[in-house]
């Protein structure tokens, strides 16, 4: 349910109402950020008069979604830490670990809108299939590898599937979950420092009365941890903070120009030191991280973006944030072609070539939409648009990589 559907039938009360009556709290979340966009709204202001004159049970309501992150979080980490003593850390943690967070995830907005069930199946299925095939990958081989690298992804998708729920076509709902990424790095980063404080702490009290406490607490304790931290984020985001911390807006404001020169500098200070990504494989390899860290800060600072504000020196930051990051995956395209057409095709190469094209496709459709929307020729809206459009891309190819090319190389 998004702002975009409420605004939609502000004309039409009947379905309105159904729509309301259809997930309570997800519409109420959903017109916190409709009066946002549409504050003048007769219909949305008579709303939020009718909702704030009920008085919900927060605290009731905030103990149930406390309970599930909670118990959720315990079967996560009994799922990965009970099978890895019998099966292997080595083997077990790469394969399973990653994808049953995100499974995990999802299983916390589902618990949150049973009535969809359709989704709950396909989770099912998705888990029951990947489960089957990881067990069946062979060794560490570079598809392999690059193969288990892409599979949380693919649940990544779904989690977003089951968080938008039957909006997820809306440009909405897309940047509701583009900016649920974000705050959820913000509050798991600062429930992760706390859980290492309180280990450090922990370990230090009982290493005075025991010997092996370290090395029993980090093998099982910091597994539940682990677990525990995404979840644990997504309630505060969920229930304590309603979805909207504004952090991640903060912090988009202040790393853009941050990330804008020290991309630039970096660029500079490599090429002058004679660094080149056409034969040296390691730079290369830190090329392609400096363009995800880059395009992941460039996308967050334009959902981020005051839609309701005139353009300004932020926006010109964001161009050429995302100029920027557009050169530097023009280069690495560049040095990944070289490389196919002198050593040839292996999955490594495959995988980041088909990455970078699509990169660099939606990079230049988002510094258009961004070029039209600073020069007065279309509106935020567009550009949001295609800042979100390209989220099934991403996931398609991810499936691709992570089903496909390990078989397409024959497991090499």
């Amino acid at each position: 349910m998004t702002t975009g559907r409420i605004h939609q039938l502000l004309d039409d009360p009947e379905e309105l109402e159904a729509l309301y009556r259809q997930d309570p709290g997800a519409f109420a979340r959903a017109l916190k950020e409709a009066s946002r966009t549409a504050p003048d709204s007769l219909v949305v202001r008579a709303w939020r008069a009718r909702l704030g004159s009920q008085k919900p049970d927060d605290g009731a309501a905030k103990r149930r979604a406390l309970a599930t992150a909670v118990g959720v979080a315990l079967i996560c980490g009994a799922f990965l830490r009970i099978p890895a003593l019998f099966l292997g850390e080595d083997w077990y943690y790469p394969r399973f670990a990653p994808s049953a967070v995100m499974l995990a995830l999802s299983a916390y907005f589902w618990i949150g809108n049973t009535q969809d069930r359709r989704r709950l199946g396909a989770g099912l299925g998705l888990a029951l299939a990947s489960a089957v095939y990881v067990s069946l990958l062979p060794g560490y081989t570079d598809s392999v590898v690059m193969a288990l690298i892409h599979l949380p992804i693919v649940f990544w998708v779904f989690l977003g599937l089951v968080f938008m729920g039957d909006s997820w076509h809306e440009t909405e709902s897309r940047i509701l979950f583009v900016r649920y990424n974000g705050e959820l790095v913000v509050l798991a980063s600062l429930v992760a420092l706390g859980g290492i404080v309180f280990s450090g702490v922990t370990v230090a009290l009982f290493e005075m009365v025991s010997d092996n406490v370290e090395e029993l607490y980090f093998e099982n304790a910091v597994i539940l941890g682990g677990a525990a931290v995404p979840l644990v984020g997504t309630y505060l985001y969920d229930s304590v903070f309603n979805r909207r911390t504004g952090i991640p807006a903060v912090l988009a404001r202040v790393f853009a120009p941050l990330f804008l020169v020290m991309s630039i500098t970096y660029l500079i200070v490599a090429f002058l030191g004679g660094q080149n990504p056409f034969v040296d494989r390691s730079f290369l390899i830190t090329f392609n991280g400096l363009l995800l860290v880059v395009l992941g800060i460039t996308i967050f600072s334009i959902v981020e973006r005051d839609t309701d504000s005139s353009t300004g020196l932020i926006d010109y930051i964001n161009i050429a944030l995302a100029t920027v990051t557009l050169l530097i995956n023009a280069i690495a395209l560049a040095a990944i072609l070289f490389r196919l057409a002198s050593y040839g095709f292996t999955p490594n190469r495959v995988t980041v070539l088909g990455a970078n094209l699509i990169i660099m496709v939606h990079l230049a459709r988002m510094c258009w939409a961004y070029f039209r929307v600073v020069r007065g020729r279309a509106g935020f809206t567009g550009m949001r648009r295609v800042v979100t459009s390209y989220l099934p891309v991403y996931g398609a190819w991810a499936a691709v990589v992570a089903f496909l090319l390990p078989l397409a190389f024959w497991f090499s």
